[in-house]
């Protein structure tokens, strides 16, 4: 891969505020991932050949390996992958590999009428990256994982109600499956993606290949920004972590997190979302209910739970909160997650207003 975007990437991260770096939990993974990343192929991304990248979504296979495991469990994922994957046998209930699929696949089906939402047969899954969990159903092509994420994007779409031509801002978003899934849906949205260096590099390397380079603002051209005015409407921009508070001034439609705040403490989360809860109108989040693990190799200083989001977006109302699902399974990971979404509190007095006789 090119990685001269790195090089300036990283030293404008180098001298951004602390706040900013890595925080405990990621920051194994870092030095690990500058490494390796040159030699990463863009074109296997989503293959599995490359558990480091695992952490952050890059993985569409069957049977993935995540780096933090033993290595007793990693050998022996791998024997099942490389010796029984293919025997319908090993799966429990006589069921087969397809029938795990179609359920996967009937499941967002359901959801989608239920949340009145784009239907699932109208998204279609890239190959780019060669994922090996790829298969057919009807005319459309998907893999199980961006599946999960078309799920989130219906638990979404109950509430905001997409015209198409919003402006999205998207912190941590890793490998970009969920952009794939709402521009292939709403080509006309305007999204914006903060990250650290080498995951935003990525990010941008599959994005490109699946948008097109004219659908998409570099990093390279962000870098430079002094504040978002050199927005694109309906491009997908790739911005460093550390300039998101130029969004203090930028009024968007919705702000998105999975995961990633339950990486960082609280104090890290609660700078995070004071740059956006004035600015906008929703908030999603999906994220661990009672925070990520605080011992171990990859843990946090300590725990960022659903309480303590309830107290940081005090200008925002709590619009609806459930378990989350993969479209195969509830995420049941360190103690089960939660999506939830938020309106700013001023916004709903209005539309109550409004909607007075």
């Amino acid at each position: 891969m090119n990685v001269d975007i790195l090089k300036p990437l990283i030293k404008a991260y180098d001298a951004a505020p602390q706040q900013y770096h890595a925080t405990a939990y990621w920051q194994s993974y870092e030095k690990r991932l500058m490494d390796q990343v040159a030699s990463i192929d863009v074109n296997q991304l989503r293959s599995g050949r490359y558990p480091i990248l695992t952490p952050f979504g890059f993985h569409d296979t069957c049977y993935h390996i995540h780096p933090t495991w033993p290595w007793y469990k990693q050998v022996f994922v791998k024997f099942i992958r490389k010796y029984l994957g293919r025997d319908e046998w090993v799966l429990p209930y006589l069921a087969r590999l397809h029938d795990l699929r179609e359920l996967a696949y009937h499941h967002c089906e359901l959801v989608g009428r239920q949340r009145n939402a784009k239907p699932v047969q109208e998204f279609d899954t890239t190959d780019v990256g060669s994922p090996t969990d790829y298969f057919r159903i009807g005319h459309s092509r998907y893999t199980v994982r961006m599946l999960s994420y078309y799920l989130r994007y219906c638990f979404v779409e109950s509430h905001v109600r997409f015209r198409g031509d919003e402006v999205i801002v998207e912190l941590g978003s890793g490998s970009g499956f969920q952009v794939e899934v709402l521009k292939k849906l709403y080509p006309g949205l305007t999204i914006l993606c903060f990250d650290l260096p080498v995951q935003l590099f990525l990010c941008e390397s599959y994005l490109e290949q699946v948008l097109g380079r004219e659908g998409i603002v570099s990093a390279a051209e962000t870098l430079h920004w002094k504040d978002l005015s050199g927005i694109q409407p309906g491009k997908v921009h790739f911005l460093g972590n550390w300039m998101h508070p130029m969004l203090r001034e930028l009024p968007h439609d919705l702000f998105w997190n999975a995961a990633s705040f339950g990486e960082m403490e609280p104090e890290i989360v609660r700078n995070y979302l004071g740059d956006v809860q004035d600015q906008a109108s929703w908030i999603y989040l999906l994220q661990a209910r009672m925070g990520k693990e605080v011992r171990g190799k990859h843990a946090v200083h300590q725990p960022t739970t659903f309480a303590d989001y309830d107290r940081m977006l005090s200008r925002q109302t709590l619009q609806e909160e459930q378990d989350a699902w993969q479209a195969h399974r509830r995420l049941s990971e360190s103690g089960g997650y939660f999506e939830a979404i938020c309106s700013r509190s001023d916004l709903l007095a209005d539309q109550e207003i409004a909607a007075k006789p």
